[in-house]
């Protein structure tokens, strides 16, 4: 399959996933498929689709917004370097995020999900203990890195 049908694809499937439609981000995987993101490992379209019914049932006003690298296609590979934002748990949230896509045909096989969970979590945690927690996690980790 061509480089720009692989691309085409990926904005079609991000567009589903932003959209919340599940039956339409799954239409792109294949039966197989492997989903790896900071809360797990997801082997197969039925397990995948019952994460991400939870998933987005959590999360409203999704947008992912190509920054960055934008999308890389090379081979059955391909890459979307993106600003993750939307609402979860009531709170705005924006944090740079990556998909790493491989291929079968027209199908995704492998998607491997990379985001600041840490980030994340600081812009959404609120009340006692939540947000003094993240914070105090974020300040020694930032320290450390110092």
């Amino acid at each position: 399959m061509p480089e720009d049908k692989k691309t085409e694809i990926i904005l079609e499937f991000s567009k589903a996933m932003a959209a919340r439609d599940l039956e339409k981000t799954l239409s792109y995987l294949t039966e197989d498929a492997v989903w790896v993101d900071p809360s797990g490992t997801y082997k197969g379209k039925e397990v995948i689709k019952s994460h991400w019914s939870t998933g987005f049932r959590s999360m409203k006003d999704t947008k992912f917004v190509e920054t960055g690298n934008g999308i890389i296609v090379q081979g059955d590979k391909a890459f979307f370097e993106y600003i993750a934002c939307g609402i979860t748990q009531g709170n705005k949230f924006e944090t740079p995020a990556m998909w790493a896509f491989e291929f079968t045909g027209d199908k995704i096989k492998n998607i491997r999900t990379v985001y600041d969970r840490l980030l994340m979590a600081q812009q959404v945690a609120k009340g006692w203990p939540a947000k003094p927690l993240i914070n105090m996690i974020v300040r020694q980790s930032e320290k450390a890195m110092k």
